[in-house]
Parts: C-alpha cells; sequence; structure tokens
C-alpha cells in the first residue's frame, strides 16, 4: 500500500474511532473532531500499522491500535498548546483549538482521547498471551506517565530554573520525543515477542530517532517564521524551553544530529540483518527520517550560503 493510501486510511481510522457520540457537547465535539481530522504527518500511527501488519495482525486491528498512539499523541499536543503550557497560537497551519474553543473543553477532548485510546490499545492487546499483555501495560506506563511524557513536561515546563545545559535538554527529550517513539515502536513490538537483544536495539533506535526528531524541532524553531512550519515558532527562546540549537549553538546542533542519524541508520541496519520482521524500521528510517534530515540539513546550508 503507498505511504499516501495508508495516510488517507489512518485519518478515516482516526475520525471513525474517535471518542464522540449521542448528546456530546458542541465545542468538546469539535475540538475531538478537528484533531482527529488534521492529525499532521502521522508518523507515529504509521509506524504503529506497520508493525502490527509485520507482526500478524488483521487490518482493522491494525488501524485501532495506531490510533490508540496517535490519541496519546494528539493528546499530548492539545495540552502542549495550552496558555499554562506553550501558549502556541497555531498548530498544522490551523488555530490551536483553545484559541477558538476555550481551555476547558480542549483538555477534556484531551482527556477523551486518552481514554479512548486505552481502550483500543486494550482491545488490540486482548488476544495476546498473558505476558505480552503485562509488558504492553508496563511499556505504557514507562512512556506515559511521570518516568516518561508526564515528567518530561513538568521538567520543559521549569527548565528555565536549572542549568539550561544540553545535558537538561537532553534529559527531556528522552522523557518526551524518546518516550513517543518507544510507544510508537516498542509497544507493538511486544506483539513479536523479540529477544532481549532485539529489545535492547528497539529501544536505542527510539532514542537516537526521538533525540533526532527532537533537535529537527529545534533547528526549526530557530530560523522559522509559523508559515514555514505550521505552528507557532520561536516559543523556546521566549519562553526559555529546551532547545538543544539555542544550548549548544546551531553548527553544534547540526552535528549531533547528523550524530544521531548514523547511529540510527546502523541499529537499523543491526536489526533487519537480525530478522526480516524488523524490515519496516529500516524501510521508514530510509524513505521517511534520512529525508527529512537531509531536507533541514540542505535548507541550513542554502541559508549560510
Amino acid at each position: 500500500m503507498a505511504p499516501s493510501d495508508i495516510s488517507t486510511r489512518l485519518t478515516r481510522a482516526l475520525q471513525e474511532n474517535a471518542p464522540v457520540g449521542p448528546g456530546i457537547e458542541p465545542h468538546l465535539q469539535a475540538v475531538i473532531f478537528e484533531s482527529a481530522a488534521h492529525p499532521g504527518r502521522l508518523i507515529r500511527a504509521r509506524l504503529v500499522h506497520a508493525a502490527c501488519i509485520a507482526h500478524g495482525l488483521e487490518e482493522s486491528s491494525a488501524e485501532r491500535l495506531a490510533c490508540a498512539i496517535e490519541y496519546f499523541h494528539l493528546a499530548s499536543l492539545l495540552l502542549d498548546d495550552l496558555p499554562c503550557m506553550d501558549d502556541a497560537q497555531t498548530r498544522r497551519g490551523r488555530p490551536c483549538p483553545h484559541r477558538v474553543h476555550g481551555d476547558a473543553s480542549t483538555i477534556l477532548a484531551s482527556l477523551a482521547f486518552i481514554n479512548r485510546a486505552y481502550a483500543l490499545a486494550n482491545l488490540s492487546f486482548a488476544p495476546q498471551p498473558p505476558a505480552v499483555r503485562i509488558a504492553a501495560h508496563a511499556c505504557l506506563d514507562a512512556c506515559l506517565g511521570t518516568s516518561g511524557l508526564v515528567g518530561g513536561q513538568a521538567l520543559d515546563l521549569r527548565f528555565a530554573e536549572g542549568a539550561g545545559d544540553a545535558r537538561a535538554v537532553t534529559v527531556v527529550a528522552v522523557r518526551k520525543t524518546a518516550a513517543l517513539f518507544w510507544l510508537a515502536v516498542v509497544f507493538p513490538a511486544l506483539l513479536a515477542q523479540p529477544s532481549p537483544d532485539e529489545l535492547r536495539a528497539l529501544k536505542a533506535l527510539c532514542l537516537y530517532w526521538g533525540l533526532a526528531y527532537q533537535a529537527l524541532d529545534d533547528l526549526d524553531d530557530i530560523p522559522a517564521s509559523s508559515g514555514d512550519t505550521g505552528k507557532t515558532s520561536g516559543r523556546d527562546r521566549l519562553l526559555q524551553r529546551p532547545n538543544l540549537a539555542l544550548a549548544l549553538g546551531v553548527p553544534a546542533a547540526r552535528t549531533r544530529l547528523e550524530r544521531l542519524a548514523r547511529q540510527a541508520t546502523a541499529t537499523v541496519t543491526r536489526l533487519e540483518q537480525t530478522h526480516s520482521r524488523w524490515a519496516y524500521l529500516a524501510e521508514f528510517h530510509r524513505t521517511f527520517f534520512i529525508g527529512q534530515v537531509s531536507t533541514l540539513l540542505d535548507a541550513a546550508s542554502l541559508r549560510a550560503a
């Protein structure tokens, strides 16, 4: 299936599985529908879908689990953009939902997405052996709780009170961006019951991808305008939030990004050589991740010329 076809199907599935029903309050419904209908590039959902198909799930189950992970991601974005967090104005080229429907409706929509995500994830793993289900629950807790996404956001908000150096930036990126990749890669990979060596390699890949994607986002935040990125930019400097390019300088941040890309390439190559069931990770890395890194580095080179 072509990537565009997968994205279309996943966008439709996000709307079909959205947590709405008869009698729902109109503003809450609007936030949910608008968020599900404009999900962005669906990086994590596409990874989950590919993993599910590679590991033997039926298409409907694969779509449900992809929706679950994307709902967790959507919920985090809704909360991130609130005035008490990043106070963003736009996301994906559109006004942030809290700007249109209010903070309360946006918070409730986030809770609705999280609730539906847990339900879909549990449904997808229900037929699996008990050991797999236990591992899946532990993975969700590690990725989303105080040791993962929630804790990372708390550190992000208090970043200005600390050292503000590159190490502190990395700690936040590990807790937030890398944790979401862990959720998109390791969580569905549990269906294949990976060996300890495979699991270590998968977690390393999530770390490299997560840190690299955060570095991409940080570099984008420096020179870009909202028209370039589709979201409010320049907020990291204004709000004194973690940003690798601000902590290290743009040249050093680019160098680190290149190193992370090499480390990720070596890891996906090792996984692909271990077993063909990891080929989808190598394909994603080649066709999407490397393209994103190359595009940003080329654009930066042109701006510097």
